[in-house]
């Protein structure tokens, strides 16, 4: 095992296998993904090992004094940080409402999608509608209605629809829509990211906050000048999920640095800062999952 000094002092060996659902990786892209969790590892114990099984497996094990289900958490997230320009409401809303006409196609509510909103209205918020955590199937099945697309602004695959982290206070899920580009991707990736930490904001709660290499300072910089002439917003998006949208109030952003805020622990900020800094990694199956109490 690799070591250097860490504290608190390590109470359990945790070993794990885990197998790569991509058949077509290529040798260069597993080892990759052996030195990203190599990376993350060595952010958080002095005693560990990664070992390629073969051409999918991966075996893991670790000492830490991580709890067992924190380490699964941070070992295993897939770590893909994406920013999205938003669309404002007014220009879905036409989308919406002929989704909801024609699910009374097939449906015996009078107003079978806008029965289901319980929030997000307001004109100036960035997410389109805000639910409880059971409506959030059904919402995604009546935006798959294809006959409704012609209200949208543009073509169907430049429009993602992602929700959002529950909303503290009223435990609603919040929906977003987001600008793809002309290739299907976001307009910023996490690979541009070259350092992230905990901090506090000015509210005393803590963010991840991250600065960006020269690539992407200049997108960034970009990015924010059209949300600040727009008066849009941007979505942080974590593992295709909206941690926050905020908008741009004061011009372009230069420098390359940015944040994610949210209902976050300390130990939550922390392990997201180490992910980021760690890299991605691909869709993955856990084939087992061993913990041992070191006495």
């Amino acid at each position: 095992m690799s070591a250097c000094n860490f504290d608190p002092k390590p109470d359990k060996t945790v070993e794990l296998i885990i197998e790569l659902q991509d058949k077509n990786l290529k040798e260069q892209q597993i080892h990759e993904t052996v030195e990203t969790f190599k990376r993350r590892l060595q952010k958080i114990t002095s005693q560990y090992e990664v070992v390629s099984l073969n051409t999918t497996k991966i075996q893991i094990t670790a000492a830490t004094h991580y709890e067992s289900d924190r380490f699964k958490k941070y070992i295993l997230n897939p770590g893909k940080l994406k920013f999205y320009e938003v669309y404002k409401k007014k220009d879905i809303v036409p989308f919406l409402m002929e989704v909801n006409e024609l699910a009374k196609n097939d449906n015996s509510a009078i107003e079978p999608l806008f029965e289901l909103i319980k929030g997000g209205t307001n004109p100036a918020m960035p997410n389109l509608l805000s639910v409880v955590a059971k409506d959030t199937t059904r919402i995604n099945k009546f935006l798959s209605i294809k006959a409704a697309e012609s209200k949208l602004p543009v073509k169907r695959r430049y429009v993602k629809f992602l929700w959002g982290t529950q909303e503290k206070g009223t435990g609603y899920f919040p929906l977003y829509a987001l600008r793809q580009n002309n290739q299907n991707q976001a307009a910023l990736h996490g690979d541009v990211v070259v350092n992230a930490f905990t901090r506090y904001n000015e509210l005393n709660i803590p963010v991840i906050s991250m600065q960006m290499n020269e690539e992407g300072s200049e997108k960034w910089a970009d990015l924010t000048e059209r949300a600040f002439q727009q008066r849009s917003n941007i979505a942080i998006v974590l593992n295709d999920q909206v941690y926050s949208a905020p908008g741009v109030i004061s011009g372009p952003i230069h420098g390359g640095r940015s944040e994610i805020s949210g209902d976050f622990t300390v130990e939550q900020t922390q392990d997201f800062a180490n992910i980021l800094m760690s890299g991605e990694i691909p869709k993955l199956k856990v084939l087992s999952f061993n913990v041992e109490e070191i006495k």
